[in-house]
């Protein structure tokens, strides 16, 4: 039995390694999904809290984009928008989180696609909305273009996915 406790103990410690290495170098897929749904949760916000609160967590909606990111989507129900730069979209969000009592955002399902040399990637995704007082969840496709920027994945361009639906 005592000959069982070294090796018991090992594999313990190379578990413990391979785990501590994949949390602080994670691979691009996973850091972009990490930070994509960290953005959706700085997207998201209640009515509790107070202004100051609310600015910070707006605020905090910053620190995902390039300073000269490109933002064209056309959100079913919303129209079309478009934002050029950061500042744009800190506007963009603190103009929702100043008309809606609250809003929830998720996304469900990210297809990555990284470039060859992994300094960048186009992420197709679900981004879903639940706003208070609608009955419906808002879902709707997009595509996110980041890349690596002093070892952050940042973005720099969204746009709307269009569907066949749109063919009208």
């Amino acid at each position: 039995m005592k000959r069982w406790a070294p090796v018991v103990l090992g594999m313990a410690v190379i578990a413990a390694a391979i785990w501590l290495w994949m949390v602080l170098f994670p691979s691009p897929e996973r850091a972009i999904r990490s930070r994509l749904n960290a953005l959706a949760k700085a997207i998201s916000f209640d009515s509790k809290g107070g202004l100051l609160t609310q600015a910070y967590n707006a605020q905090k909606v910053g620190e995902f984009f390039t300073a000269d990111v490109d933002v064209e989507v056309d959100v079913s129900g919303y129209g079309p928008m478009s934002f050029h730069g950061r500042d744009e979209v800190l506007q963009a969000a603190a103009a929702a989180r100043s008309q809606l009592s609250s809003l929830k955002v998720e996304i469900p399902d990210m297809n990555i696609t990284l470039d060859p040399d992994k300094q960048g990637a186009k992420v197709n995704l679900t981004g879903k909305a639940m706003v208070p007082g609608e009955r419906d969840v808002t879902a709707q496709e997009f595509n996110f273009f980041l890349k690596k920027v002093n070892g952050k994945w940042m973005i720099y361009k969204v746009e709307t996915v269009k569907t066949l639906a749109w063919a009208e």
